[in-house]
């Protein structure tokens, strides 16, 4: 299973992963394209569904600079592990990197303390926007609820894989 990757007790293809990272790398770039043209097409007049003032601004800056971003993260990424696919002393330095275990255990730590203070955050953020707007409860709680349906579901995949 494709989860199975992730953990430390399966061996890793470091060539395949490096690979998949540079697809992964391009996929951004298109990602981060498409909000630059979602951005172009909100200043030639784009109609928004319940645009509030200044909405057209707000999505021009936030899609052009997350598109623009978004490019630069993917290009990077691409790059970088072009770089260890075609250098093997990088290669071997990186990989040895990641593949250390005690490295691996700390990375799997911080996505879970990380996920433990998401939820708590969360929490604080219904608290504070019930004095506030209706509308952001509801968003948080939307995505308290999804946050905890996505842990459910990988609890089930990964007890069933390991």
């Amino acid at each position: 299973m494709l989860l199975n990757h992730f953990f430390a007790e399966t061996p890793i293809d470091f060539e395949k992963r490096c690979r998949m990272r540079v697809f992964v790398g391009i996929g951004v770039i298109v990602l981060g394209a498409a909000a630059l043209a979602l951005a172009l097409l909100s200043q030639s007049g784009l109609p928004l569904i319940r645009a509030d003032e200044g909405s057209h601004d707000f999505i021009a800056s936030f899609y052009s600079s997350t598109g623009i971003a978004l490019m630069a993260a993917g290009a990077v990424t691409a790059v970088r592990n072009l770089h260890y696919l075609r250098s093997p002393e990088s290669r071997r330095k990186k990989e040895i990197y990641e593949t250390d275990e005690r490295n691996r255990l700390i990375g799997l730590r911080c996505w879970a303390y990380s996920g433990y203070a998401m939820f708590l955050l969360l929490y604080a953020g219904v608290l504070a926007a019930g004095f506030m707007s209706m509308t952001a409860v509801k968003v948080l709680l939307t995505v308290i609820a999804l946050y905890a349906a996505l842990l459910l579901i990988f609890r089930i995949l990964l007890q069933r894989s390991m």
